[in-house]
């Protein structure tokens, strides 16, 4: 699958082995970015190509090597900065895309579930298993809540409503984090 973001395409593939994975990497001449190395067990691997189109054929690579769970790494593209925000496992790393490196990396308390960007108020939720971090779209954190496992987020106006499986639903303001009242 490719995607276009901001002068770059992005090409996305599954692996089969982190081997396959690695020998990919090693063909980007742009270099390459190994995430999730760590991760125990590794059960599934993910490329993400980013070819710039005003380079011809060359690419940076990043690659996710990932526990599996489940879960399938996400990727939030934030064209205004050049940065891609990757979720997997427990963590999110956000890639400069025109340095070609890390421009930084947030360890979650549970397993990454997906993003909820709110582009007007330049914050990303990050939802998790059982939390949800707030982030500046530069990677600031602002605030993190858990409390059980989560079945259900929605955004409304500045209140960010959370469903639990064991406990009651919360309301939280997407700036501060702080409980309000419905």
């Amino acid at each position: 699958m490719f995607v276009t973001f901001t002068e770059n395409v992005v090409e996305v593939q599954e692996w089969s082995t982190k081997k396959e994975l690695t020998r990919c990497l090693a063909q980007c001449d742009l270099g390459s970015i190994l995430l999730g190395e760590d991760a125990e067990p590794e059960h599934k691997f993910y490329s993400a190509l980013v070819r710039p189109q005003t380079s011809g054929l060359h690419y940076l690579g990043i690659g996710i090597c990932s526990e599996g769970h489940g879960l399938k790494p996400h990727l939030l593209m934030q064209p205004e900065l050049d940065i891609i925000l990757l979720g997997y496992n427990q963590e999110v790393t956000g890639i400069n895309i025109k340095n070609r490196e890390v421009a930084f990396q947030i360890k979650l308390n549970s397993l990454f579930y997906y993003f909820l960007p709110l582009k007007e108020r330049g914050i990303v939720l990050i939802v998790q298993e059982v939390d949800v971090t707030a982030i500046t779209d530069s990677g600031k954190e602002l605030w993190r809540y858990g409390k059980d496992l989560i079945t259900q987020a929605a955004v409304e106006g500045e209140k960010l409503y959370l469903n639990f499986m064991d406990e009651n639903p919360t309301c939280l303001n997407i700036i501060s984090g702080e409980l309000v009242s419905v």
